[in-house]
């Protein structure tokens, strides 16, 4: 069988045979790498393929998302849809306001810069390894509910940072901002506690939606909007890539998280609870990543998610990954574009 090219109307060409086939008629447009991706993006089955962005959280290490987005943007990459979680939610929404990665790297970076003090106070919470760095959370958080109960058990709190001045971080980034003022469709996501469902937040202020979705538990309190108490996102779903399933044709994830369980030995109770927690969320992100049809993961573990101070160094290695790689994800991409083709899926 050679295989032959039929066409469908005035606008559409359809494959019917072999791939090289295909290749051959279009060789006039398949010059070089750039010329592909653009043949592979906008020869969809019916229309231009629709690329859509699940950032997870993950504290400062989500300055890596921003390289990401640098990186996206020099292959030429046009994303239809955002979906972020946490430190994701406020990356995303950035750009998704913009369309601009070097613009968001710019506001980015004069905000740390101007509340690096505030900031600073998360280096309180971190550790040499993760089991002491979990320790050490937990006993921050003991020695804060002890001293409010010893004082006034009225004064004990449901967080152990004040939001104040992060909301004034908030604030200056998104002031009224709704997600209509988007350029790029957006979305995040958060827990609501009453329930115990994750939801997608996608209208109203960005303002409170990705508050929401950054209240990490323990750390800031709870968000009430209505009748729902909300969280941090990425209590059930590290990236949000369930919301962004029907949307989209292809799915780039950009995961922040360890994908390795601790080998540390466990030695005592304590440990074990937080080896029993990693574990259950490993499993879950396991399930979400299936889920993802190309995968960028921030592999410098020794980077923590309190390094505010090293936001340049986390802005490169996410541009460096997406255009060190970018062969394996033209290979990705080609695979599922045949797939939309022969298949209509």
């Amino acid at each position: 069988h050679t295989g032959k090219i039929t066409k469908q109307g005035n606008k559409y060409l359809r494959w019917q045979g072999r791939r090289d086939e295909w290749l051959k008629y279009h060789k006039k447009r398949i010059k070089n790498r750039e010329a592909e991706l653009k043949f592979l993006l906008t020869r969809g089955r019916f229309s231009e393929m629709k690329i859509g962005l699940a950032l997870g959280g993950g504290g400062a290490r989500g300055l890596f998302h921003i390289g990401v987005l640098k990186g996206l943007e020099k292959l030429k990459i046009k994303i239809s849809y955002i979906g972020g979680t946490s430190i994701g939610a406020v990356v995303g929404a950035l750009y998704a306001l913009y369309q601009d990665a070097e613009y968001v790297e710019k506001v980015a970076l004069n905000i740390l810069e101007k509340y690096k003090k505030e900031l600073a106070i998360f280096k309180n919470y971190t550790a040499s390894s993760e089991v002491e760095e979990r320790k050490l959370f937990l006993e921050k958080a003991y020695n804060f509910v002890k001293e409010f109960y010893l004082w006034n058990i009225k004064k004990i709190k449901f967080f152990l940072v004040s939001p104040s001045p992060f909301l004034k971080i908030f604030k200056e980034l998104f002031d009224k901002k709704t997600f209509r003022d988007c350029k790029i469709p957006f979305l995040c996501s958060t827990v609501d506690l009453k329930k115990g469902e994750t939801l997608s937040l996608e209208e109203g202020t960005l303002l409170k939606a990705v508050l929401a979705s950054s209240s990490v538990p323990g750390f800031f309190p709870p968000l009430k909007i209505k009748d729902k108490i909300l969280v941090d996102g990425g209590v059930l779903l590290p990236l949000p890539v369930t919301f962004l399933k029907k949307r989209v044709d292809f799915i780039i994830g950009v995961n922040l998280e360890s994908e390795k369980i601790s080998s540390e030995e466990v030695k005592n109770i304590v440990e074990i609870l937080f080896r029993v927690e990693r574990i259950r969320y490993q499993k879950i992100l396991e399930d979400i990543l299936k889920g993802v049809d190309y995968l960028i993961s921030l592999k410098d573990t020794s980077l923590k998610w309190t390094d505010f101070d090293k936001a340049k160094k986390l802005i490169d290695l996410g541009e460096k990954e997406i255009l060190e790689n970018q062969e394996k994800f033209i290979k990705i991409l080609r695979r599922r574009f045949w797939r939309r083709i022969i298949l209509g899926r």
